[in-house]
């Protein structure tokens, strides 16, 4: 597996807060389109970020470490299997609920249960747009870091040249 650079190892914190609610955002339009339960966004991690929707007696911050440890644990799969990449996407079929987990990028992850009054085919066709919006959203914050990080750069090097010439003359 590709080890993530340092810049995108920890993309939560990279997000700002309107890139938060412009994902929040998506999630609520791709809940009313799925008439969904529940939809949980998290990092691999286990960090829950946002959800929409509740299931009674469910804590959302613990179903989200568990999603995050069954991403780690079908990564691990997929290496016995010889396989480079992990998988990328999750189903469990249940008899009243069903729960469909994708990967956003390599450091998110979009879970979504729903009932069988939505068809598989539906989730995975509106899931795959939605995660399509957010990862591009998740890209922008990225650029705009390392945009950022070069600023930084560029003047500290000015700086120190202007001092280093100073002293040596």
């Amino acid at each position: 597996m590709r080890t993530p650079d340092p810049l995108t190892k920890h993309k939560q914190s990279l997000l700002s807060e309107e890139q938060y609610y412009q994902i929040s955002n998506e999630l609520d339009l791709l809940k009313g389109k799925l008439k969904a339960t529940l939809l949980v966004f998290g990092d691999m991690n286990g960090q829950l970020i946002t959800h929409k929707g509740e299931i009674p007696g469910i804590d959302i911050t613990v179903l989200a470490a568990l999603i995050a440890s069954d991403f780690s644990a079908t990564t691990e799969i997929a290496k016995l299997l010889g396989k480079e990449n992990q998988f990328r996407l999750h189903f469990h079929e249940g008899t009243q609920q069903h729960l469909y987990i994708s990967s956003v990028g390599e450091e998110f992850f979009l879970a979504v249960v729903f009932d069988s009054s939505v068809t598989l085919g539906m989730v995975r066709i509106f899931t795959a747009k939605s995660i399509t919006k957010i990862t591009r959203l998740i890209e922008t914050s990225v650029e705009k870091a390392v945009q950022a990080s070069n600023i930084v750069d560029a003047e500290f090097k000015t700086f120190i040249e202007e001092d280093l010439n100073k002293i040596l003359g």
